[in-house]
């Protein structure tokens, strides 16, 4: 693996400007290739949503056996998501102080260990409870993963680096769907039974971190604390992430759509198995994509194209034209998500990519709670209540791309 020191302590958005701070460089940094760090926490990404997902898209059905609603479906996600984002930011922040590797972890083994109870739950107050304490180690973790592949790669590779995770994720999380499909196919009804076996992946995950994942050495910068303030263009992009997100409510809602569409029961892991597949073939072609383009306006066509993929969910009610849609949304977290996390390593000074992942994740996170009941609420209002949320999908997405690109334009001249 070719190494060198970066030429430069605060990475920049892509416009070729260096740094002429004398502090000395963070980490070392592969230049050309993966390093296999990056390569096994592709792994644990994998491992880690074939169990999350085997289970995830069996969760409305299983919400509504109990006697939930969709409220209480927009709930899962919402206040789990929204519990994990606070972790995530002090998390990122503690990993500046103390290293990454022991919050990866601690976080990938809480989810190991907590994510089989859904198997126990007998009400939906469980189920939320349950779901939210996988998402807290998930809020360990996640910040932490973040900044060790932005120490461990350099700038004009990073695209390709959160690429292969997320590839690798979308992968497990397709494959998750179809374990689940025929486990149910050869033990029909025995959905406890299977989300207690999701603890098999997890314990592999941990093998892998614990042989593979190791943490490169590192000249700790100042260190400030999670709150400390952070800079315009970050802030702005934050704003953008926002807007974003208070639209992106649970994906749980494109699985009622199919069911309600037609999709039969037994079926719908296929549905989420083809949309994970996407996802994992977009992230892994989009990386260099996002190299080539630099972050921002990939960005601004990911979430373009997630936008244009909502509109179209709202206005059909053939279940063709809403898968077709629904694989639209795949593309476009496939090109977004790493897109994402290139453009806050981009923004954010070194010594200090956790609390930037951190802060990140907060936002995301903190809206996903208002985004699942905002949708939930419009889902229920009657036969056009699908038809609703997805129309305030979209408008909060092509909102989120505007200030986006527009942001990008009062900084450079040009979105790039």
């Amino acid at each position: 693996m070719n190494t060198a020191l970066p030429p430069d302590p605060v990475s920049r958005e892509g416009d070729g400007s260096e740094s002429t701070s004398n502090e000395l460089p963070a980490t070392v940094r592969a230049l050309n290739e993966l390093p296999a760090t990056v390569r096994a926490l592709g792994w644990t990404s994998f491992l880690t949503d074939l169990s999350s997902e085997a289970i995830y898209p069996l969760l409305p059905a299983f919400v509504k056996g109990l006697g939930g609603t969709g409220v209480d479906i927009g709930l899962i996600d919402g206040l789990a998501n929204a519990v994990a984002a606070v972790v995530r930011l002090f998390a990122g922040s503690l990993s500046d102080r103390l290293g990454r590797r022991p919050l990866v972890l601690v976080g990938y083994g809480l989810s190991a260990i907590l994510r089989p109870l859904m198997g126990l739950v007998v009400t939906p107050l469980g189920v939320v409870a349950v779901r939210t304490a996988d998402r807290f180690g998930k809020g360990v973790r996640s910040a932490p993963r973040d900044a060790l592949v932005t120490d461990l790669v350099e700038p004009a590779i990073r695209g390709r680096a959160f690429g292969h995770i997320r590839a690798m994720d979308h992968a497990g999380a397709a494959l998750g769907p179809l374990v689940a499909m025929l486990f149910l196919y050869a033990f029909p009804g025995r959905e406890r039974t299977l989300f207690l076996l999701a603890i098999l992946p997890g314990l592999a995950t941990l093998a892998v971190i614990w042989r593979f994942v190791r943490e490169p050495p590192r000249q700790l910068a100042a260190v400030r604390p999670a709150t400390a303030a952070l800079s315009a263009p970050q802030l702005s992009l934050l704003g953008c992430v926002a807007i974003w997100a208070l639209g992106a409510a649970s994906e749980q809602f494109l699985l009622l759509r199919a069911a309600d569409l037609g999709v039969a029961a037994y079926a719908i892991p296929l549905v989420w198995f083809v949309i994970g597949a996407v996802k994992s073939i977009t992230a892994s072609r989009a990386g260099p994509l996002v190299d080539h383009l630099t972050p921002r306006p990939a960005l601004v066509i990911g979430w373009l194209a997630f936008a244009v993929a909502y509109a179209g969910l709202a206005a059909t009610t053939s279940l063709a034209a809403a898968v077709a849609c629904m694989l639209v949304v795949a593309v476009a977290y496939g090109i977004a998500e790493p897109a994402e996390r290139a453009l806050v390593a981009a923004l954010c000074p070194d010594g200090r990519q956790g609390a930037a992942f951190g802060w990140y994740a907060l936002v995301q996170g903190l809206m996903a709670l208002p985004a699942g009941l905002l949708a939930g609420w419009l889902w229920d209002r009657g036969n056009a209540g699908p038809a609703t949320a997805f129309t305030a999908t979209a408008v909060l997405a092509f909102i989120a791309a505007g200030f986006l690109a527009a942001t990008g334009r009062m900084r450079g001249g040009t979105v790039s």
